[in-house]
Parts: C-alpha cells; structure tokens; sequence
C-alpha cells in the first residue's frame, strides 16, 4: 500500500537562527526508518550543496544514526540509503549525532506539514509559520 511520508529538514546555525528549512512528501511504502534516513540524506544534501560545512548533523532515528556513525550499512532497504549517506560523508566533514524526539521538534512538523500539500517547499533564512515556535524550543544539542 502506498502512503505518503514527511520529510522535513531544518539547518541552524551555531546561535540556532534557522538557515534553510524545508520539507515535502514522498508516496511511498518504504518503512519509517527508511523514511528517517533518506530525511538524513536530504539534510546532508542541503548542507553540502549550500556549504553549510563542517556540520553537525542531528536525527532522532536512533538505528540509522548508529549504523551511520558504525559506518555500517544494514543488509535492508535501509541499507541502501545508509551506503548513500556514507558516501556523502567521506567526502566532507560532517559529524551525525543521535538527539530524543522532544529535539527534534520543527523537522518533525516540517515533515508534517509536507503532508499537507504537494511538491518541495524550501525557505531561507526563514521557516513556515506553523514550526516557527518550535525553532525556540529547539535547542541543537551541540550547543
């Protein structure tokens, strides 16, 4: 059955002002983990395409972040995503940190705003008005 999943990506910047967000949905029956790590492989794109580097890259997909920082690609689907994540990563220097769900806040509900409407969405310097309190709450875990 295919259902349609949120994606949402937020950068900050060391202050936590918000550099870019953006989200959207893909259709699909993929699992929610792999959902999580092709999250991570946007976030990652984003960030190398703008040079936003070096990066600390925070997610809350505790399996992909440990097979991320294992430099371990599970025999899965997912694992296909982890290879491509990899990839990216051996290239530039961008650390990847597991952080709880309640840090996480604003690229959840740009993942849920996304499935709301059609097509990418991308804001820079800026965020919808719908996460925008969440960018308050959201303390980096870095910081």
């Amino acid at each position: 059955m295919v259902r349609l999943r949120g994606l949402g990506v937020v950068i900050l910047d060391c202050c936590g002002r918000v550099l870019i967000s953006s989200c959207r949905n893909i259709g699909s029956c993929y699992q929610p983990q792999i959902a999580e790590a092709l999250a991570i492989l946007e976030g990652l794109q984003l960030a190398i395409s703008l040079g936003f580097l070096p990066a600390i890259l925070e997610s809350d997909a505790l399996v992909g972040v440990q097979a991320i920082c294992k430099k371990e690609a599970p025999c899965s689907e997912v694992g296909i995503v982890v290879n491509d994540i990899l990839l990216f990563l051996s290239q530039v220097f961008i650390s990847v940190n597991f952080v709880p769900r309640l840090a996480n806040k604003v690229s959840h509900g740009l993942a849920k705003l996304a499935l709301s409407y059609e097509g990418e969405f991308v804001w820079f310097e800026d965020c919808p008005l719908c996460v925008e309190s969440l960018v308050l709450g959201d303390i980096p875990n870095s910081l």
